[in-house]
């Protein structure tokens, strides 16, 4: 749907700002131009920009998982255990470990 029809921005268009970090209509009109001619749209910018900040912070938090890594003992002699972040690309890189959700 168009949110600002003088500046054919939708509201995908910003979702997709929210996702990349706008969380202020200041900051939306600096990035799209939302509002920045006759005003009408602000209202409802400002309505679906709290939206898409609001899924943004949803989808942080559930992606904030742990996973713990443990060694699978037939692989090595040796146990470790660590915790760590699921967003960390180094997780279990060893062939000794395994992850286990």
């Amino acid at each position: 749907m168009y949110v600002c029809i003088c500046n054919q921005v939708t509201d995908h268009e910003i979702h997709g700002a929210a996702h990349l970090g706008v969380s202020t209509m200041d900051e939306l009109a600096e990035t799209l131009g939302v509002g920045t001619c006759c005003g009408r749209c602000r209202e409802c910018a400002q309505q679906v920009l709290c939206e898409g900040v609001a899924a943004v912070k949803t989808v942080r938090s559930s992606s904030m998982a742990t996973i713990k890594v443990v060694e699978i003992s037939s692989c090595s002699t040796t146990t470790s255990h660590a915790i760590m972040d699921a967003r960390d690309p180094a997780v279990a890189n060893d062939r000794r470990t395994a992850l286990v959700a």
